[in-house]
């Protein structure tokens, strides 16, 4: 196929009418002659960009649609061959679509495209082989039957093993029925390695039942992970094939897996480890603590068999990290971790982390030795004290001395010009271990009000934590030097320190006249942080009164200042604390229904939640939002705080807004699903308790049963280091909601 060929009708496409990721596609066919140039560097250039505006984050426009023709055509003829055909089979992949007339479109232009895709598989490179198969099975059932007849012939002569494994995923996925004989033929001894794993994991995922022809071929390839090296399906694949068999439901069968290659590997490394068993070890406990962010039961059967990695330090740093982050008692790894944790590198400080999670005795003496170089240590015990309710570590005389010793070191770092350190290279730990000192001080309340000099040392350096730890700490008729070093931090400096200082002082002595100083002109700033302080003047109850006129004020401002998220709750904060003081429906319902109407942009369901928090608040006088709430119950991430809203603005009543409780309550169980963050998961039990008894009927106790206490893991978003302990409160909280819904 010659250019001319290719570029034919390139110029007869309305590119300017057409949008992409940046707006109007009209620079898309000058990418696309500059991807044919002879200068590499541009061409390389010009298809990056072509990533970036027609496949923008895996989203698909109008222009992708109209591009995909051309992308083929260069493919075919021989230009960028592996990197367009991989760029076709990402838009075949997408289901993000943007402004498209026909759902699917995209796709549907690769199918299109298929007579010029196929030869292609038959391409002397085997990377270009590779990427045509990748990119048909992105097409999936639309590819059949001439995208199945092709692969099905590449696999019999194909000769290249990591090609031939990619075809069988391929065709797989292309004719899931058809390809069980391929599957099957793929396990055998006689196929080399890359293939047998992706016959292994494509068993499991087309739903065959775990045997032990299954449990052979894991055992005789493991670690199986260096057999898929260099495929188009980059994955992990005990982890892989762990999960998989847990989403289906196979939960013993995916632990017994974990828990053998974990056996493997401790038997490795009795006969002397190597490079080998450096990899079956990782590989193991990845699939280990993946399992274990997904299921509850996991951690009590496979900590067990990673234990015995203790014993070897080059293994056990993935025990450490299980320990300190599963929750699950482990009496048995105290004495490993606490010979551990006597070295001297960060080996050592991580094994001191971990006896802090358990909150082992000795972990309390073991800080205060060696609390200088111990960061990760500190940083877990001041975790403790932000768990809900907290538990922080006893306040031991000897640990107590030394969070002084070293709050006062920081202090005079603080004050002693020196170079400030890369937070890359050690400054980060620098810069934090006084925020974790004073939060430590601040766990400990009263009983550590022996480190007050040093607090009110550090006060002017620290100021956000520091004020923290002494309201926590302080006593206002036992210790007026701290008092009185609030009230000058209160007076002077940055305004987030004013701020902490001003919060403190309130908390201690009840007098508000500092913080409303410093949050008055911060009302009138427009700022990203005049969220934050509307919520403190909030938290000032009765006090916030004299900050009414400019919370008004902000109400006032038109809707087209608050065009940025920040902007939109700063307004509904205001409108939650002008309810409040004045139950004024006249000034607080338009901005709620303003940020109801979040709700219908891609990235305003927390804006929309947040007005339907402060729609709840307003009761009966929120009934005008009826209308803007209905719909935010089709949308699961909005569900419950539109039915929590809904139910409020009704009250007493069997069917609020013409909806009976019962199917709110089926609405908002079927809105928690595995996978939520907690805050979200917490919001809908607030919901359903909102619900009463009586909407309830057994067979949704029975859901809300299995959600409190069942296997699967419910929270399994957020920071990875918190989701186990975060699904812990959301099923003490879920425990309680059922209790009282059960009476």
């Amino acid at each position: 196929m010659d250019l001319a060929t290719v570029f034919a009708d390139l110029d007869r496409v309305a590119w300017p009418e057409l949008g992409h990721a940046y707006g109007p596609a009209d620079d898309v066919p000058g990418l696309l002659r500059a991807v044919t140039g002879g200068d590499e560097e541009a061409a390389a250039e010009a298809e990056q960009e072509l990533w970036g505006s027609i496949v923008h984050q895996g989203t698909v426009y109008e222009a992708t649609v109209a591009a995909v023709p051309f992308l083929a055509r260069f493919a075919a003829a021989g230009v960028r061959r592996a990197n367009l055909l991989g760029m076709l089979g990402a838009i075949a992949e997408s289901a993000d679509e943007h402004g498209l007339d026909q759902p699917g479109a995209a796709r549907a232009a690769v199918v299109a495209q298929l007579p010029l895709m196929l030869p292609l598989l038959s391409d002397s490179d085997a990377e270009v082989r590779q990427c045509t198969a990748w990119a048909l099975a992105q097409c999936g059932s639309a590819a059949r039957p001439a995208g199945w007849t092709a692969l099905r012939h590449r696999w019999d002569v194909e000769a290249d093993p990591v090609v031939r494994a990619d075809v069988l995923t391929a065709c797989v996925l292309v004719d899931r029925d058809a390809s069980e004989a391929l599957r099957t033929a793929g396990l055998r001894a006689t196929e080399p390695p890359p293939v047998r794993v992706a016959a292994l994991l494509a068993c499991v995922e087309t739903g065959r039942p775990w045997d032990g022809e299954l449990a052979a071929v894991v055992a005789a390839l493991s670690p199986l992970g260096p057999h898929t090296a260099g495929g188009q399906w980059q994955r992990e694949p005990l982890q892989a094939l762990a999960v998989d068999l847990y989403e289906r439901g196979d939960a013993d069968a995916a632990i017994e897996v974990v828990v053998s290659a974990l056996d493997r590997a401790v038997e490795a490394l009795r006969d002397g480890a190597d490079a080998r068993t450096a990899v079956a070890v990782a590989e193991a406990t990845w699939a280990a603590e993946s399992l274990a962010l997904r299921s509850r039961t996991a951690p009590a059967r496979l900590l067990p068999a990673m234990l015995p990695l203790l014993n070897t330090p080059a293994t056990a740093g993935a025990v450490i990290t299980a320990v300190r982050d599963w929750g699950e008692p482990a009496p048995k790894a105290v004495p490993a971790l606490a010979r551990l944790a006597q070295g001297t590198d960060e080996l050592a400080d991580r094994a001191l982390a971990a006896l802090v999670a358990l909150g082992a005795p000795e972990a309390a003496d073991l800080l205060a030795q060696r609390l200088a170089d111990r960061p990760h240590a500190l940083k877990a015990a001041f975790q403790l004290t932000l768990q809900r309710p907290p538990a922080p570590l006893p306040c031991t005389p000897a640990l107590l001395d030394t969070v002084r010793a070293r709050l006062s070191a920081a202090t005079a770092d603080a004050v002693t010009p020196r170079k400030r350190q890369s937070l890359m290279v050690g400054g980060l730990a620098t810069a934090n271990e006084p925020v974790y000192l004073a939060g430590l001080l601040a766990g400990w309340g009263r009983s550590a009000r022996a480190a007050i000099p040093e607090l009110t040392a550090a006060l002017p350096h620290h100021a956000v934590p520091v004020s923290r730890a002494l309201a926590a700490v302080a006593d206002a008729q036992l210790d007026p030097d701290a008092v009185t070093a609030l009230r000058a931090c209160a007076g002077a400096g940055p305004r987030s320190n004013r701020q902490a200082a001003a919060t403190a002082l309130h908390t201690l002595t009840n007098d508000a006249d500092p913080l409303i100083a410093v949050l008055g002109p911060a009302l009138a700033e427009q700022s990203g942080t005049r969220d934050q302080c509307v919520q403190a003047a909030a938290s000032l109850g009765e006090q916030a009164r004299a900050l009414l006129p400019q919370l008004m004020a902000l109400l006032s401002e038109p809707a087209e200042t608050r065009t940025t998220i920040p902007a939109a709750r700063a307004g509904l904060a205001a409108a939650a604390a002008v309810w409040e003081l004045t139950c004024d429906q006249a000034l607080v319902l338009p901005m709620v229904l303003e940020g109801l109407t979040w709700a219908t942009d891609p990235w305003g369901h927390q804006t929309a939640n947040r007005a339907a928090e402060v729609a709840t608040l307003l009761g009966p006088a929120a009934r005008p939002a009826t209308s803007h709430l209905l719909p935010m119950l089709d949308r699961s991430d909005m569900t419950a705080t539109a039915a929590h809203a809904l139910v409020a603005a009704h009250p007493g009543s069997d069917r609020p807004a013409g909806i009976a409780l019962t199917d709110l309550a089926d609405r908002i169980l079927e809105s928690v699903a595995p996978g939520a963050y907690l805050n979200s998961a917490l919001t809908a039990l607030e919901a359903l308790a909102a619900l009463g008894p009586a909407a309830f009927t057994p067979t949704q106790l029975n859901r809300l049963q299995t959600l409190a206490n069942g296997a699967r893991r419910i929270v399994g978003s957020g920071i990875q280091t918190e989701i186990i302990h975060n699904d812990s409160e959301f099923r003490v909280v879920a425990r309680r909601v059922l209790a009282d819904l059960a009476h």
